[in-house]
């Protein structure tokens, strides 16, 4: 590609106004990584011919790998509005619905791409992912299926398909499909990450060694050395070599902390102004606020601190329909204010239509349920919402040893933005952040927040999940217990771990890497 602009930019000095050279040039700037530089090219062909539907297309393919998703939308519905038939520019803009979390709109848009061309493989493959996430699990499978009769060995898509067998518990036929992948194309990391989920590894066998002759690879990308560093990390925990099992987590993390700009004073700013809003005074002139609605149930807390465990045994109840993690919650928040301090301003019809508009989003995942569970993690944010506008929801807050939940998180690579994990010390200070607000919320709306112990939990199955019914107003069932039986898909991280008997194997697992983990532990004053 480097010779390709090469000859680009001695063809543009003889040439200047050719907007086919200014396309291509874009094209192999945006190979080599050179992302602005191609922006600037995509520019000026357009400039030289306002109507180049390819250059608008190839632009918004810039931006996107940028992280300018408003941007790239832009550029995609204009290259959209010159060719109504322009099929990769569905795909595309479905794409940015896609990672914006327009899951609905995203369907549409591929649905749009698939009427005008029916053997688009891609678009099943990516349609798919949207489904899944969206939750419509037999539709995800069915659009998956579309994309392998087009290409059985069409490794993305097995992979995929393997990882929704995983979420639906039938690990066996996970297994298989991974293991396919890797004989398809024994490079195909995120295969390997995925295996290295579901298996528990006894011995240092062909797929550890395979991991370990990919990670050394110069022509390994970062993201993909990122995967098997975390993967080797946690085969070499299963096989107790505990030094070598931080040195994959530790490098894993340093890598991804590369990849991105963060700073824990931002997180500071924000839960500064959440306590500066919600404070007792707020409360204090908006005692009868909301829709008065008992159908949700919220869980919450740290990622990695059991709330997946929480939602597994309440789903598995007769009245109560586990929902995963939602994003409705944060959608309503940020849709009625942009500064958080505008929800001063709100009525209390308001906060009202609100709750309305939560519970019906929710109900869409279940008429037939009593209560629903929404099992986004980071919903302690918005504990003081939820008691304007759902006065009546239950919140249960689950609570872990503070370090192995971060020594947990910082085993984990996230598939949404958890920006303070991949550093100790960053992960420590937002872990006391999230302390700080879960007091603030405790002292500003007392009896409104049910707390539950993981580690008790594992050490009194039966008297916590008796204790933990009660307050959710639902009588004994023993299915509770058996938890692990409960056929349900399950899409976070911890969708293995809640296939077990409960199992203490967790409780202070840190110690064995005491010494490794100092940063953290001085952050956290243990």
């Amino acid at each position: 590609m480097i010779k390709v602009e090469q000859r680009c930019k001695e063809l543009l000095q003889l040439y200047p106004q050719s907007i086919v050279v200014l396309n291509i040039l874009g094209l192999a700037l945006q190979a080599q990584g050179k992302l602005k530089e191609a922006v600037q090219e995509y520019n000026k062909a357009i400039q030289l011919k306002p109507d180049y539907v390819d250059a608008y297309n190839n632009h918004g393919n810039a931006l996107h790998k940028q992280g300018k998703l408003e941007e790239a939308l832009q550029s995609y519905n204009k290259a959209l509005q010159l060719k109504p038939d322009y099929v990769i520019g569905y795909n595309n803009r479905a794409n940015i619905y896609k990672a914006q979390g327009k899951l609905e709109k995203a369907v549409k848009s591929y649905d749009k791409a698939l009427q005008l061309k029916p053997n688009y493989l891609d678009v099943y493959n990516n349609r798919g992912l949207a489904l899944q996430r969206l939750q419509r699990w037999d539709e995800s499978m069915a659009s998956y299926e579309q994309a392998i009769k087009l290409d059985p060995n069409f490794v993305a898509t097995l992979n995929n398909i393997a990882r929704l067998y995983a979420f639906k518990g039938q690990i066996n036929q996970a297994v298989k499909t991974y293991k396919k992948v890797i004989r398809l194309n024994n490079n195909y990391v995120e295969a390997h990450y995925n295996l290295s989920k579901i298996t528990k590894y006894d011995k240092h066998d062909d797929s550890i060694r395979a991991m370990e002759s990919l990670y050394v690879r110069k022509d390994i990308s970062s993201k993909h050395r990122i995967q098997l560093a975390f993967a080797l990390g946690k085969a070499f925990e299963d096989l107790k070599e505990h030094n070598k099992s931080f040195e994959y987590i530790l490098e894993g993390n340093e890598l991804k902390r590369e990849t991105y700009h963060y700073k824990i004073e931002s997180d500071m700013e924000r839960f500064n102004k959440i306590k500066e809003v919600f404070s007792s005074a707020f409360f204090s002139s908006h005692i009868k606020t909301g829709n008065p609605d008992e159908t949700p149930i919220f869980i919450l807390g740290m990622p990695r601190s059991g709330t997946t465990l929480v939602e597994q045994i309440l789903a598995s109840h007769t009245q109560v329909y586990g929902a995963g993690e939602l994003g409705i919650l944060r959608e309503i928040y940020f849709e009625c204010q942009r500064d958080s301090k505008c929800i001063l301003g709100l009525s209390e019809e308001t906060f009202e239509v609100l709750g309305a508009s939560y519970i019906e989003k929710l109900r869409k995942h279940s008429n037939s349920k009593k209560f629903i569970t929404d099992k986004m993690p980071q919903n302690f944010w918005f504990i003081g919402f939820i008691k304007v506008i759902l006065p009546k929801a239950k919140i249960i807050h689950c609570m872990r040893d503070p370090r192995d939940n971060c020594f947990s998180i910082f085993k984990t690579v996230f598939s949404k933005e958890h920006n303070y994990a991949y550093n100790l010390r960053e992960l420590g200070q937002y872990y006391n952040l999230y302390l700080d607000l879960m007091n603030h919320w405790r002292e500003t709306i007392p009896d409104f927040i049910y707390d539950i112990s993981y580690e008790a939990l594992v050490l009194n199955q039966e008297e916590v999940t008796r204790k933990l019914l009660t307050y959710c107003e639902l009588p004994w069932q023993k299915s509770c217990l058996l938890f692990h039986k409960t056929n349900r898909p399950i899409a976070t991280a911890s969708y293995t771990q809640v296939r077990r008997p409960m199992y203490s194997d967790s409780v202070n697992l840190w110690g064995k890497y005491e010494s490794q983990l100092k940063p953290l532990k001085e952050v956290l004053g243990h």
